[in-house]
């Protein structure tokens, strides 16, 4: 009776977890070099803080001192410092204003009055009162900054940030003055004349503003446009805006004491924020995910060893979640330079078995030339990783072009050979053998519950359904498909007496290019079970990699650089027939992900060297998850006619229920190790509309199995 209480609650309690799923979002982590004792992080060696290659500004500096083995204690364990520099505008005639790095994000610190620059152009500092707001301790984020010309018309407003827009109501007869109205979430807040047309207009002419209390920074301005020209037409005003300048209207305290995580304000000057940990002591214990400081974590490895011959492994590390294009930068370079796992966050990298082999170097000729054809020379070599499910053994891992790739199965000593499934069902098991790798796409032991309704959803189209299971519930009958056509089906016995590694492992093989037989899908099933109403099993390790291949044959070109030498277990590329000039302002694709930037710098000579960097771009989707329908209302039958409910034999998983059998059930995913999940969708026929969030209907839902449940308890006692 226990047993039937706990698979009743259990199966409640997993459709309620159904019920209120939401989709996840996709994040990039941008980390900074690894660190094993004490170490020091700036904006050459961490990506996540804020650097400007042009004018090359970027001060935060995060420092660790280690003691007791592995404490960052308090007060100053961490200490971090970041200074303002003067930057200019992207429309520069307005002058300068100073730049911060605070916590890997840009912020506006102050307006500035500088003396080469004519007094009457210094629009944002003369109509700003309190034109310091550091002095103000606080900082504002910088939204918009550029001079990029865009026409803007009588009926298209000028869109800014924070719900933000700039309207032309009306341009007089002679196209000289331009009224304008500023709302924000569609309410007026301002608006002004201006006359950019006019003979000889001034920069007051051409330059909208808005200023507003922000803080405790008074009559701070927020806003500016500044107009080229303006027209009147027949039909329709229009005029062009080639400067825009916008910082948030919501404040950044940087006040002495305010706390960002682990980390304090410890002191502020007017030009100079420094931070402690002071009353937060870190300990850098194994598989720690911290939050130190705002956006910034510190990240732990979880390593197998950690002794003086194998001390700790740790990074700090920016996640970004919000949609958009990101780039993954390396360590700025001014000469030769080169490039690894360590200090280029774009390479992959295992900090828990401290794997990753990419390496890249750069040779400067006549002043700014990598040469063809060993300009640029990349090398990267497969290193030994065990499987997430470890039963399996070993295969080989390698970073390729910023990515992580597959390289061959491994028949490892330490392994039982009955245990390396995918090793020995692989004809072509090595895969850089064949000149070609292929992406690992799965590689979890997470467990999870499948049943006959629900299949496993794989990656490039792949679902892997149970169709049935024996009376005795040992013989599990899979079956394969790719984009709904089956590929292919087997036979496993997982809950059968004492199961082998075969007995418990679904593999899927096939020829990959030229790698015949080669193991691409592989999942590990815990134990099966067989009900009145449902068939499910319980999933505890899934492998996929790519069945299509990326191709390493020797002379194989990848934008400027091209294969030079395969081995077992080795690839080395270089720049033959491919010059490449670092001369200012260049964006260059160099191989796959990985491209070169160079700086607009204002100088280069020989104290001023061209500035650059090897950078791998990332985009997070932007696309709105899918949201859970709400559960089916279930009744609860009186208690005569209440079916009886299948127990489970202790030792398997709680079966989900199925109640409705009117419903399509719900597609299980399996978690990517590089993709966010995506939820679980019900789909019910007999509804005429979707609901947007899952509601009452979820928790009468639950009631009524509840219900049920306790009318068949009260039956069979």
């Amino acid at each position: 009776m226990k047993k039937l209480a706990a698979i009743t609650l259990t199966s409640m309690f997993l459709l309620l977890a159904a019920a209120m799923v939401v989709g996840a979002v996709d994040s990039v982590e941008i980390r900074g070099q690894v660190a094993t004792g004490n170490f020091e992080w700036t904006a050459q060696n961490f990506a996540g803080f804020y650097y400007d290659i042009d004018d090359d500004l970027g001060t935060e500096k995060l420092t660790t001192s280690i003691t007791e083995g592995n404490k960052l204690q308090e007060p100053s364990g961490v200490s971090y410092t970041t200074t303002v520099q003067k930057n200019d505008f992207d429309f520069d005639e307005w002058g300068f204003y100073n730049v911060i790095g605070f916590q890997a994000n840009k912020y506006f610190a102050g307006y500035l009055n500088d003396e080469a620059v004519d007094d009457a152009n210094e629009i944002l500092f003369k109509e700003s009162t309190d034109e310091n707001s550091l002095s103000d301790e606080q900082l504002e984020a910088i939204l918009m900054d550029n001079d990029d010309e865009m026409t803007v018309t009588s009926g298209t407003p000028l869109k800014l940030e924070e719900g933000y827009e700039l309207a032309i109501k009306s341009i007089d007869i002679d196209g000289n003055k331009v009224y304008l109205e500023l709302s924000k979430d569609g309410a007026v807040v301002d608006s002004k004349v201006i006359s950019p047309s006019k003979d000889n207009p001034t920069m007051s002419d051409k330059t909208y503003y808005y200023k507003k209390d922000v803080g405790d920074s008074k009559d701070l301005v927020v806003i500016a446009a500044h107009f080229k020209n303006a027209f009147r037409g027949s039909d329709s005003n229009l005029a062009t805006v080639d400067g825009i300048w916008q910082i948030s209207d919501v404040p950044t305290e940087v006040k002495v004491d305010t706390e960002y995580e682990k980390m304090r304000i410890a002191s502020v000057s007017a030009d100079t924020i420094t931070m402690d940990n002071k009353d937060n002591t870190v300990t850098l214990s194994k598989n720690k995910d911290i939050d130190l400081m705002g956006d910034v974590k510190i990240i732990t490895s979880d390593q197998d060893v950690v002794d003086d011959a194998n001390p700790q492994r740790y990074y700090i590390a920016k996640e970004i979640t919000a949609p958009g294009t990101y780039e993954v930068r390396g360590q700025v370079a001014t000469g030769n330079f080169e490039w690894t796992a360590k200090n280029f966050a774009g390479f992959y990298y295992d900090i828990d078995d401290d794997l990753g082999t990419e390496k890249l170097t750069t040779t400067i000729t006549e002043g700014n030339k990598l040469q063809e054809p060993s300009g640029v020379a990349y090398t990267t070599t497969v290193q030994k990783n065990d499987f997430d499910f470890d039963e399996w053994g070993f295969y080989n891992v390698i970073g390729f072009q910023a990515n992580k790739y597959f390289a061959g199965y491994l028949n490892d000593e330490a392994v039982d050979d009955a245990n390396e499934i995918l090793f020995k069902e692989s004809t072509d098991e090595n895969s850089l053998s064949d000149e070609q790798l292929e992406a690992i796409l799965m590689d979890n032991d997470d467990e999870m519950t499948v049943t006959s309704g629900t299949p496993l959803k794989l990656e490039e189209g792949y679902e892997l359904a149970i169709k049935s299971i024996d009376i005795d519930g040992n013989k599990v009958y899979l079956e394969l498909s790719k984009d709904g056509a089956v590929v292919d089906s087997k036979v496993i016995s997982p809950s059968k007496d004492n199961p082998t590694m075969s007995d418990k492992t679904y593999y899927y093989k096939k020829d990959v290019g030229d790698s015949k037989d080669l193991v691409v899908i592989a999942a590990h099933f815990k134990n099966a079970f067989r009900g009145s109403d449902s068939n499910l099993a319980t999933v505890d390790g899934i492998w996929q990699i790519s069945d299509v291949p990326t191709e390493v044959k020797v002379d194989t070109e990848y934008d400027k650089m091209r294969i030079a030498s395969v081995s077992a277990d080795t690839i080395t590329m270089d720049n033959k027939d491919n010059t490449v000039t670092l001369s200012k302002n260049k964006d260059i694709d160099l191989m796959g992900d990985v491209k070169i930037k160079t700086s607009d710098q204002d100088v280069v000579d020989d104290a001023n060297p061209q500035r650059y960097y090897i950078y791998k771009e990332v985009t997070i989707e932007g696309a709105a998850a899918p949201v859970a329908e709400a559960a089916p209302v279930v009744e609860a039958a009186p208690a005569a006619e209440a079916a009886p409910v299948a127990e489970a034999p202790a030792a398997e998983a709680a079966p989900v229920v199925e109640e409705n059998k009117t419903e399509e059930a719900p597609a299980a995913e399996a978690p990517a190790a590089e993709h966010a999940a995506e939820p679980a969708k019900e789909e019910n026929k007999t509804e005429t509309g979707a609901k947007e969030q899952p509601g009452f209907e979820s928790i009468l839902a639950i009631t009524g199995l509840l219900a049920v449940a306790f009318l068949v308890l009260g039956r069979r006692e």
